[in-house]
């Protein structure tokens, strides 16, 4: 089985545009092969040593992360680890399947909290939820709708956390914080972004998925650590230039890339992203992630991310 290191050697793995969607008659070219077991995945990341006043965040692909520091809880967004949304709009004019393995089978997912910005498929995966093991000590937040899904798929009222725009909750060492997103359709009126902020102090903003409106700039937290924000421009998501504004207006020490990669009708370019922030004048790092390997996020006594 292939390294990473030697996929890169090879030349640049990660080529988004690979399969047509529009061509039913062959089968889905993988952008990064299956490079170890769920299981084995799995246990990687819970045995990852997180040096203290850092944090290790495992890109999943679309919108989903896997965030660990020193001393809090894992915590898991936006998993969408099937191929469900294929099995369920089979007939569209174009392909919804996934082009990323499934790095963690549900049934090997070990978290202790699991939380989705809104009910669309490929972030609160009806199959992910369903499958997923639900012992007494892991919480499942998110808004309204996801927490529907949540019922529908055996998760138990304690174990349910409702979470509303502009609301703080704290999960034993940290807080997470729902912040406003324009819906994107009208099957979901309930799209959040996720503001965590972990006891290092070190914070993390996801957009979720988000329309643009030119009020939602100021509508957002500041002075964030990192945020991750959708650019794939499809289905009333943020195009790149928007989604930079965003960047620049959170302030941002860095910028991340999502929802662009894992669904073949609907990719994205992570360095038209490059290009906008650069054109906006954001003072974010671009930082686009890989697979399979943890990227570490470090704060300085300056707030300078290293």
């Amino acid at each position: 089985m292939p390294s990473f290191s030697d996929l890169l050697s090879a030349g640049d793995p990660y080529c988004f545009t690979r399969n047509d969607p529009f061509d039913r008659s062959k089968p889905v070219e993988l952008v990064v092969p299956q490079l170890m077991s769920s299981r084995d995945y799995m246990k990687s990341i819970r045995d990852y040593s997180v040096p203290e006043g850092s944090l290790a965040i495992w890109f999943m692909g679309q919108n989903g992360f896997i965030l660990k520091d020193s001393v809090s809880e894992l915590i898991g967004i936006d998993l969408y680890l099937s191929n469900s949304c294929a099995i369920s709009y089979p007939s569209p004019p174009f392909r919804v399947d996934r082009q990323l393995p499934v790095f963690i089978e549900p049934e090997d997912l070990d978290l202790d909290v699991f939380i989705t910005t809104h009910s669309h498929q490929d972030h609160a995966d009806p199959e992910t939820i369903r499958r997923i093991s639900k012992p007494d000590h892991r919480l499942f937040v998110g808004p309204y709708d996801s927490c529907r899904l949540y019922e529908e798929h055996g998760v138990r009222g304690f174990a349910r956390r409702l979470i509303h725009p502009g609301e703080t909750i704290e999960i034993r060492s940290t807080k997470v914080c729902a912040t406003f997103a324009l819906p994107t359709d009208n099957t979901d009126l309930n799209h959040t972004g996720m503001l965590l902020t972990f006891p290092s102090g070190i914070s993390f903003f996801n957009s979720g998925d988000t329309g643009w409106a030119e009020l939602l700039p100021s509508l957002l937290p500041t002075n964030v650590d990192i945020c991750a924000v959708c650019i794939n421009g499809g289905y009333h998501n943020l195009v790149p230039e928007q989604a930079a504004l965003i960047v620049k207006a959170v302030n941002a020490r860095v910028a991340v890339p999502c929802h662009y990669d894992l669904m073949i009708n609907n990719v994205g370019s992570p360095e038209m992203f490059k290009v906008a922030l650069e054109r906006s004048g954001a003072t974010a790092r671009f930082q686009m992630l890989r697979y399979y390997e943890p990227w570490l996020y470090t704060r300085d006594e300056t707030g300078t991310p290293s």
